[in-house]
């Protein structure tokens, strides 16, 4: 199975987007959003236990993988997000096949990607906004989600 993902997953960083027609559409969609939500992880240069696990936990939510699944999808995430030169196939990809509310949940996901260890830092933020603008998400979801995710937090004294 980790063979298999991982396999699917360098042709999603190696090749164009028309070469992926023979992909299950759901399996493109779990490493685009994985993708996603690692660079968020990423973002600060320091990668901890418990943004693995809220990435674990969202790819779960999302797409309703078993544990074994969303572990063989983390663990590929996590040993090939350091090569990946672009998010740009990967936001095509949740673009073309998520709704607003969608959407929506990637961008909760991407907050609580950064929120995990509780200490959200402007790095992760400014990769969010940026993922959300490229996913169309309005500044009102954005914000909104925010708020649902760190709580209190979000508004600093």
């Amino acid at each position: 199975m980790i063979e298999q993902l991982r396999s699917h997953w360098q042709r999603l960083l190696g090749a164009e987007r028309s070469d992926h027609a023979e992909d299950e559409p759901a399996e493109r969609l779990q490493r685009a959003a994985a993708a996603l939500i690692m660079e968020v992880c990423r973002a600060d240069f320091q990668l901890q236990a418990e943004e693995l696990e809220s990435v674990r936990a969202s790819l779960i939510d999302l797409f309703r993988l078993d544990a074994d699944t969303a572990d063989a999808m983390l663990e590929i995430a996590r040993e090939e997000s350091n090569e990946l030169i672009s998010i740009h196939p990967m936001v095509r990809e949740v673009n073309a096949a998520f709704d607003a509310g969608q959407k929506a949940e990637i961008v909760r996901a991407l907050w609580r990607a950064a929120w995990a260890n509780r200490d959200l830092h402007k790095r992760q933020e400014a990769v969010i906004r940026h993922l959300s603008d490229l996913l169309y998400v309005p500044h009102s979801t954005f914000i909104r989600t925010k708020h649902e995710v760190l709580g209190d937090a979000a508004d600093p004294d």
